[in-house]
């Protein structure tokens, strides 16, 4: 792959809410769980009702477990929440962790959530040209990533916002030839 075949990422706003998956998983557990999770998610969803989609899915494994992922469209991204299950933990908390999260992303007008931010970018980096994009948390994490590849000098990172906070990203490509 080369540069040319990377293109920059622009998207301040992500838009209208597309769709709306909720995919209840578990292992080696009662189905009642699988509900319980996906109930519990459709009820505290309810204003999205006509974009949820549900899915239960049982998987192999040696142990037991059970987790819940939601999985957001919008017009111009999207976005991936979850609850993992503990024991003695409810199948009503698991939902309720990943719609937390989800929830607390949709009161922002966020591209990118804290956890893919920092993954974005090094490709970004060898894009062909400048990206933008809004990001729901300005984290340690994402700083040391841009500080790292500033160090490289493969791009000029500057991240607008604190941390714990909403930002903005813009990632500049050094070398634009090859």
């Amino acid at each position: 792959m080369s540069r040319r075949d990377l293109t920059p990422f622009r998207v301040e706003k992500r838009g209208d809410l597309r769709g709306l998956r909720v995919i209840s998983i578990t292992s080696n557990l009662p189905d009642h769980v699988r509900e319980r999770q996906s109930n519990q998610a459709r009820k505290r969803l309810a204003r999205f009702d006509h974009l949820l989609e549900v899915e239960h899915q049982e998987i192999a494994s040696p142990g037991k477990g059970t987790t819940l992922v939601l999985l957001a469209k919008f017009e111009h991204g999207g976005a991936c929440y979850f609850g993992l299950g503990a024991k003695g933990k409810s199948a009503e908390r698991v939902a309720d962790e990943a719609v937390d999260w989800l929830e607390a992303f949709l009161r922002t007008e966020a591209v990118i959530d804290q956890y893919l931010a920092d993954q974005v970018l090094i490709p970004l980096s060898f894009a062909k040209g400048e990206s933008i994009f809004s990001i729901y948390e300005v984290t340690q994490h994402l700083l040391t990533n841009a500080e790292v590849i500033r160090r490289f000098s493969i791009a000029d990172i500057h991240i607008t916002g604190d941390v714990g906070e909403p930002g903005l990203v813009r990632v500049q490509p050094l070398n634009q030839s090859a």
